[in-house]
This record gives structure tokens, sequence and C-alpha cells, in this order.
């Protein structure tokens, strides 16, 4: 009963802080996992089954009464599921330690640039180039392989990818991101419960802290508007670098 009340607290803990900011619910959720003795693929697993439930609602949160562009939404996430079926047949094999501390580095120069633009995401634009629209879609397939991989801080680089090229604000990169992420999160749940990496019992109290957590925050945020998820975008994205390249 106390792992089952860990488990619930900590994933409604990490979806509301994730759907608040994009910072990634891994950053809690996974340590919290591989403390209680579980297997990486596992953990990743159990993370991506809570991702399938909580991500829709908190998308319908973000683009609720905006306009969404369904062909890049559609075609975006369809590319993505390519990378997401690589992430879920490698995941057992891959050196963690060397790609979290990347992606880390990465994350901290996103993050930086977010700061020193003041103005960025705060707005929605109108992109007219054809071919900085079109840019965009190469990255699907990045993302949606470390989707599968790891996950925490993919809207980061998604919502920092759509700013340029699509001319999103924060609501609307998040909204688009936790859409596609239910695609690539889906097939990464089948592919790896299919493998044996699968714990129900564990599972079940993740999913449901994970689905109040997404939309609490999502709603907050929603809420509360661009200029707070950019804090926490910044705060959170900054805690979550640090964290990744410093191993901890």
């Amino acid at each position: 009963m106390v792992i089952v009340v860990i488990v619930f607290l900590t994933s409604l803990l990490a979806t509301f802080l994730s759907s608040m900011s994009g910072g990634g619910s891994g950053l809690i959720a996974i340590p919290v996992w591989l403390l209680l003795g579980m297997s990486y693929p596992t953990a990743m697993s159990i993370q991506i089954a809570c991702s399938v439930f909580w991500v829709l609602p908190a998308s319908y949160n973000y683009l609720h009464d905006r306009h969404v562009d369904w062909k890049f939404l559609c075609l975006f996430g369809l590319i993505g599921m390519g990378g997401a079926l690589i992430g879920a047949m490698t995941v057992v094999n891959l050196d963690a330690k060397f790609i979290h501390a990347v992606i880390g580095a990465i994350i901290l120069i996103l993050v930086a640039w977010t700061l020193r633009k003041k103005d960025l995401g705060l707005h929605e634009k109108r992109i007219a180039s054809r071919w900085q629209r079109l840019s965009a879609y190469p990255f699907a397939v990045l993302l949606g392989f470390y989707e599968i991989i790891f996950g925490a801080g993919n809207a980061v680089a998604f919502s920092l990818l759509t700013f340029w090229t699509r001319g999103f604000d924060f609501m609307d990169a998040l909204g688009n991101y936790y859409a596609v992420a239910f695609l690539w999160s889906l097939l990464g749940l089948i592919l790896l419960t299919l493998k044996g990496f699968f714990v129900a019992s564990i599972a079940i109290p993740a999913v449901i802290g994970a689905l109040i957590g997404g939309f609490m925050g999502s709603r907050l945020a929603r809420y509360k508007g661009n200029t707070f998820i950019k804090t926490g975008f910044i705060v959170i994205g900054g805690v979550l670098g640090l964290k990744l390249l410093l191993g901890y």
C-alpha cells in the first residue's frame, strides 16, 4: 500500500509540473521508479503509460478555442512514429548516462536562448516562408526517438522548434507537443509491453496520478497565460538540464 501511495503522489507531482511547463515528468518520476527496483526499460514503460493517458487532456486544455493546424499536427506525429519505433527497439541497449548528459547540455543551451529572447513564445506569429515551415518535419524522427528513450525535455526542443518554424506561442507549442506525444507514447507502450517491460500494479496508480496532475497543471497554465508558462519553462528546464548534465 505504501508503494502505491508513493507511485500515485510521485506521478501526480511530476505531471503537474510537466504539464505547466513542458519540463518533463521523467525528471521526477523515473528516478523514483528506479529506486523502487525497476529496470530502466520497465521504468520507461510505466512513464510512457502515464503519458498515453494524460497528454491528450492537457493538449485539449491548451488548444481549446484556438486554431489547430491539423495537417501539421498529423504529419509531424506520423513522421515521428518512425523515431518512436526505433527508440522502443533500442531502449534496452542504450547507454542512458551518455545520452542524458548530451541532452542536458542541449536543454541548457535552449533554456539560455529562451531566457535571452524576452518576447520568445509569448505571442503567436505568422510564418510566411514555406521552407521555414517545412523545416520542422525532419526533426520529428529525432523527437519521436527521444520521447521513448527518456522524453524529459522533449517539449523544450519542440517548443523552440515550432516558435521558429510555425510561429507558435507557448500554449500552441505545448498543446501540439502533447498531441503528437500521444501517438509516439502509444506506439512505444505497445512495443515495450510486448517485450515484457510492464508492471500493471505500478502502472495503474501512476496513470491515475498522471491524469489528475496533467489535467490540473495544464488548466492552471492555460489560465495564467504564456508569461507564467515561460517562467516555469525556464526554471524547470534549467533544473532538468543540470540534472541530466551532472548525472544526478
